[in-house]
């Protein structure tokens, strides 16, 4: 991550291939797909991919209430209730794909160990998703990582690669490729990433 950026969350429960953040913000969170890496303080770090966000009441099994009434502005309910602020929360996971030792090489495959509770997280800077993504192994966890909408995250985390190399076509020709020999067995699922994948070329996809 930039040295510079502040920390967008901080790890609150962890297992073997997972972890859940809580935003700092409320209502923010990293974009789907995009890539993430935490720092222990011996210099370790984790990257995982974020796959799921979701903002509730922060007491276990209460929930929100409306506030608002039909002739608010969309903004207007938390500047009318800030404590709102004290009551909400935005978490975020991350599945696990790779890890980065003190020396700054990146591997990818399970950590030994995964984030500590209460480490903090950054989106990964470009020249870490540049670094990151020239190795495409990670394509092979998601399959078996028991994410949601597998084919969804996987056509995201290399649209999110793609535009921060600058739109590089032969990266995205690679990356297709790759996923094309994982899921050659697969063809629906194929299909899905393969068909994301073009739609976010010719620009049909934020």
């Amino acid at each position: 991550m930039d040295e510079g950026s502040p920390a967008v969350g901080e790890v609150i429960a962890v297992s073997t291939v997972h972890f859940e953040a809580q935003s700092y913000r409320l209502n923010e969170a990293p974009a789907y797909g995009s890539l993430v890496v935490t720092r222990s303080p011996d210099g370790f770090g984790h990257f995982g991919l974020c796959y799921a966000t979701e903002t509730g009441g922060i007491e276990p099994g209460r929930h929100p209430l409306a506030w608002g009434r039909p002739e608010d502005e969309e903004g207007d309910i938390y500047a009318h209730q800030p404590q709102l602020a004290h009551v909400l929360r935005t978490t975020f996971s991350g599945v696990l794909v790779g890890f980065q030792a003190p020396l700054g090489e990146i591997v990818q495959r399970l950590p030994a160990r995964p984030p500590r509770v209460h480490e903090r997280v950054w989106p990964a800077d470009t020249a870490q998703v540049q670094r990151f993504f020239t190795d495409l192994t990670y394509l092979r966890f998601l399959t078996r990582a028991g994410v949601a909408n597998m084919e969804d995250l996987m056509a995201a985390s290399i649209a999110h690669a793609y535009r921060l190399a600058g739109r590089d076509r032969a990266f995205l020709v690679r990356a297709g490729r790759a996923v094309a020999r994982l899921l050659a067995q697969d063809h629906e699922r194929l299909t899905a990433v393969l068909e994301l994948l073009t739609a976010t070329e010719e620009g049909r996809l934020p």
